[in-house]
């Protein structure tokens, strides 16, 4: 059901929903449950070919905040984002939002931690 698009109106309206959702997060900073919108990332947006359901990928970036308290903050806050996006992005229907951890940020870690080990190794052996 959901795959990255290859079609152009479904990349676009990913794009402009991610656009809003971080917008809103970092201008309207909705504090809430001990939950600072601020302190959260919009990493990927993947939605249906029929524009109707959208996976919303987020990570917390604050450490007293766990990804679980963000997506159950989200969870709950659903019908005010959805009709924020609405406000904001002429669409004949709001997709339905569905918040996941992303692991962009953690992918990102893996890599540079793999590249200064090797850069690392490549060191210690042209020491020798």
């Amino acid at each position: 059901m959901f795959k990255k698009n290859n079609s152009s109106r479904s990349s676009r309206v990913a794009i402009e929903i991610k656009r809003v959702l971080s917008d809103f997060f970092l201008r309207d900073c909705y504090f809430a449950e001990g939950v600072n919108s601020s302190s959260m990332c919009v990493t990927d947006v993947v939605i249906s070919p029929c524009l109707q359901h959208a996976k919303v990928y987020v990570v917390s970036l604050s450490k007293s905040i766990t990804n679980d308290d963000c997506i159950e903050f989200l969870k709950k806050h659903t019908p005010h984002l959805r009709h924020h996006i609405g406000a904001k992005i002429r669409l004949k229907y709001v997709p339905d939002l569905v918040f996941f951890i992303g692991n962009s940020f953690d992918y990102v870690n893996r890599i540079e931690l793999l590249l200064n080990n090797n850069k690392s190794e490549c060191m210690d052996s042209s020491s020798h």
